[in-house]
């Protein structure tokens, strides 16, 4: 296999994904804005993961190397994902916010060495907003132990 060619590789399976998912979810109901149908939001996701992960697979790597990114990458990934699987499976027992926020803290501070500060009023803020938005839109949401 050729440099461009694994290079590109994650990219095309990306949108194998999305268009795989957004065909899956083509049966939900879309809504709208204001009354979001059941498949309102992972249509949105579809359509991002697809649109992004084409510009990757239209844009070759800048470099020679693919391995060209920070040392630890691979480890970093797989803490992301680890760290989504912890996310998803502890939402309901805890809650969106105090789950939301933890993930964000990580993902600022642990992934991106962001300063304690930076990344704790970012994640309070961000999952607050979260929250609200949603909520507001009519999504009910895991309460888990804080009670809202």
């Amino acid at each position: 296999m050729t440099q461009a060619l694994r290079g590109r590789l994650p990219a095309a399976v990306l949108v194998g994904i999305g268009l795989a998912a957004l065909y899956e979810g083509s049966g939900l109901s879309f809504g709208s804005v204001r009354q979001p149908g059941s498949g309102f939001y992972p249509t949105l996701v579809c359509v991002a993961l697809i649109v992004f992960a084409g510009i990757a697979l239209a844009n070759p790597p800048r470099t020679g190397r693919i391995d060209g990114g920070p040392s630890g990458g691979h480890a970093r990934v797989w803490l992301v994902v680890a760290a989504v699987a912890v996310y998803a499976w502890a939402l309901t027992p805890a809650g969106f916010l105090l789950c939301t926020a933890a993930l964000l803290v990580l993902l600022l501070r642990g992934i991106g060495g962001v300063s304690w500060p930076i990344s704790l009023a970012t994640a309070a803020i961000g999952s607050i907003a979260c929250y609200v938005l949603f909520t507001r839109l009519g999504m009910p949401l895991p309460t888990g132990v804080l009670g809202f």
